[in-house]
């Protein structure tokens, strides 16, 4: 039986840019679940490649979400961002190679393996590394809404300059 995975506030990291991200993240892969998996695989027919395609969307999505993380991180100068960065390149790396290898195997059903290994790999992330560069953040600026409204305006035009 699929597992859906839903957004929990306890994941947030109080910084909306990112959370929406990250919701919205959890909903696409929600939508995975539920479209593709065993329960639904019955009624489902036409394209062979419509899971691939959709995770395929969900790793663009992800990489979108990880430049405006970045941009996010260089409007206040994150000292920790190389190595954060690092661990952009390796997760996509790591995604990439296994859509390879489900492409090869034919996957055409989201089983519970599949789902919770991409359930976790997004988990650790937003809840690992992504926390503690928010614990960072709100190190700096604190309660100072002021200081921190100046920062998402200088966060939107880096991130709009990041994407010409």
């Amino acid at each position: 039986m699929t597992r859906l995975l839903t957004w929990h506030d306890e994941w947030s990291l109080n910084i909306e840019l990112l959370d929406q991200d990250h919701r919205d993240l959890i909903e696409q892969l929600g939508d995975i679940c539920l479209r593709f998996c065993p329960e639904a695989s019955h009624g489902r027919s036409g394209d062979a490649n419509a899971l691939l395609d959709a995770l395929t969307r969900l790793g663009e999505s992800m990489r979108e979400h990880f430049q405006r993380e970045e941009a996010f991180m260089r409007s206040f100068d994150y000292e920790c961002i190389g190595e954060h960065q690092c661990e952009h390149a390796l997760l996509m790396a790591e995604f990439t190679t296994l859509l390879r290898e489900w492409r090869v195997e034919g996957l055409t059903v989201f089983d519970e393996i599949c789902q919770g290994f991409i359930r976790d790999w997004l988990l650790a992330h937003i809840l690992g590394a992504d926390r503690h560069f928010a614990e960072t953040y709100f190190n700096l600026f604190g309660g100072d809404v002021s200081n921190r409204l100046d920062l998402m305006r200088l966060y939107q035009s880096s991130y709009r300059a990041s994407r010409r």
